[in-house]
C-alpha cells in the first residue's frame, strides 16, 4: 500500500487552528526551552523504561502502521532500543563507545522513524530553529505560538515553495511539520521533572493518522547486565542508515525514470509545479512518497504513482548501501512531457 504524507494544505489547516501567542520565553529561545522541559534523553535525565504502541487510529486493524517500541535508558551513551513493526525490526544498543544494531527486514519506514525520533530525540527537529526569523502567523500574547517558514526547492528553471511549521503551547512542543517529518504532541504528563507527551501522532494523508501511545514510563532501577551488551559486527549485521540528499544527487542516481505523463482535461490549474518527498530503499526502490506542495493537488497522485515505478542506483556511503530521501520538484503541463 502506497503511503502519502499529509499535503501542504493539511499542514496549513492544522497551523491555522493554533492560537498565535507566546509564553514567557522569547521567540528565539522557545524551541530550546521547550526541549529542555520535555526531552527525556538529554544529558542528566533520569534513567527510564519506556514502552509504547503504534497504530493507525483511523483504522486500528491496519497492520501496515502497527508497531511496538521499547527503550531502556541510563544515559546518552548507555541505552537499548527495540522497534518492531510488520516487515521490520531493529534492536539498537549503545554502550559507551560501542554500538550494535540487529535488523530484520530491508526497509525502515519513514513514518516509523519519524515516530521514534519524535519520541526520543525531538530536539533534532528543532535544532537551529529561531522563531523570531519568521513573520508568518505573527500574532503574539498568551500561552501559544506558531510560526511557518518558507523555502524554495527544485532545479532551475523549475522551482516551488515548501514549508516547515512549528507550534508551541504553554512552553512545550505542540506541532512540528517539515518535509519528511511531522509530529503532533499531546497529553503531556510529568516524569522525573520532565513534561513528556504520552501521545505522538502524524498524518500520513487525509483520513490516515498514525499515533504512538506511551503505555509505560517508569524509573529504570538496577537493570540486568545483559541489557546493554553489544553484539560484535558479525552478529549485528550491517548498520542501516538513512541520508538526506539534494535533488540533483537523487536524480543522478536514477536509472529508469521516465518523464511524467500528465493527464489532459483535468480540473484545476493547467500548468504549475509540485513537490514530492521521496523515500528510497537500499536497493534503489521508492517505498514512500509524500506530497509537500502543489499548484494543483489533484496532480500529485499522478506524479506519485509514476515515480513509485522509478528505479535508482543504490545510494552508498563509505561502501555501504543506505536509504536515501530527497525532495523532487516537477513542472506540470498536460501538453508537454516533464523534463527530468
Amino acid at each position: 500500500m502506497s503511503n502519502i504524507r499529509a499535503t501542504c494544505s493539511i499542514l496549513i489547516f492544522l497551523t491555522a487552528f493554533c492560537s498565535f501567542s507566546v509564553a514567557a520565553d522569547s521567540l528565539e529561545d522557545l524551541p530550546k526551552k521547550a526541549i529542555e522541559r520535555s526531552q527525556i534523553t538529554s544529558p542528566g535525565s533520569h534513567p527510564f523504561v519506556l514502552k509504547a504502541k503504534v497504530l493507525e487510529i483511523t483504522n486500528p486493524a491496519n497492520a501496515t502502521y502497527q508497531a511496538e517500541i521499547e527503550e531502556y535508558w541510563m544515559a546518552p551513551d548507555k541505552w537499548r532500543r527495540v522497534v518492531k513493526a510488520s516487515g521490520f525490526s531493529e534492536t539498537l544498543v549503545v554502550n559507551g563507545d560501542k554500538t550494535s544494531e540487529q535488523i530484520t527486514g530491508d526497509y525502515y519506514p519513514n513514518w516509523l522513524r519519524t515516530i521514534v525520533a519524535a519520541m526520543f530525540d525531538p530536539g533534532a527537529a528543532l535544532k537551529g530553529v529561531d522563531l523570531s526569523r519568521s513573520s508568518d502567523n505573527p500574532m503574539i500574547g498568551g500561552a501559544e505560538v506558531c510560526r511557518r517558514f518558507t523555502f524554495m526547492t527544485g532545479i532551475a528553471p523549475v522551482s516551488n515553495k515548501v514549508f516547515s511549521s512549528f507550534c508551541f503551547s504553554d512552553g512545550l512542543v505542540d506541532f512540528v511539520a517539515k518535509p519528511g517529518y511531522q509530529a503532533v504532541y499531546k497529553n503531556y504528563k510529568n516524569f522525573a521533572g520532565k513534561h513528556v507527551a504520552r501521545t505522538i501522532s502524524e498524518a500520513i494523508e487525509s483520513g490516515t493518522v498514525v499515533q504512538a501511545t506511551i503505555e509505560d514510563l517508569t524509573e529504570l532501577k538496577a537493570p540486568e547486565a545483559a541489557t546493554f551488551v553489544t553484539q560484535d559486527a558479525g552478529a549485528a549485521g550491517a548498520a542501516l542508515q538513512t541520508i538526506r540528499a539534494d535533488e540533483p544527487t537523487l536524480r543522478s542516481l536514477a536509472v529508469n525514470a521516465p518523464a511524467i505523463v500528465w493527464p489532459t482535461g483535468h480540473s484545476g490549474k493547467e500548468t504549475g509545479t509540485l513537490s514530492l518527498y521521496v523515500c528510497v530503499d537500499r536497493q534503489g526502490h521508492p517505498r514512500e512518497i509524500y506530497e509537500l506542495n502543489s499548484s494543483n493537488p489533484g496532480l500529485s497522485d499522478v506524479a506519485r504513482e509514476q515515480v513509485m515505478k522509478w528505479e535508482f542506483k543504490p545510494a552508498v556511503t563509505q561502501g555501504v548501501p543506505v536509504q536515501v530521501e530527497s525532495i523532487l520538484t516537477f513542472a506540470f503541463n498536460p501538453t508537454a512531457a516533464d523534463h527530468k
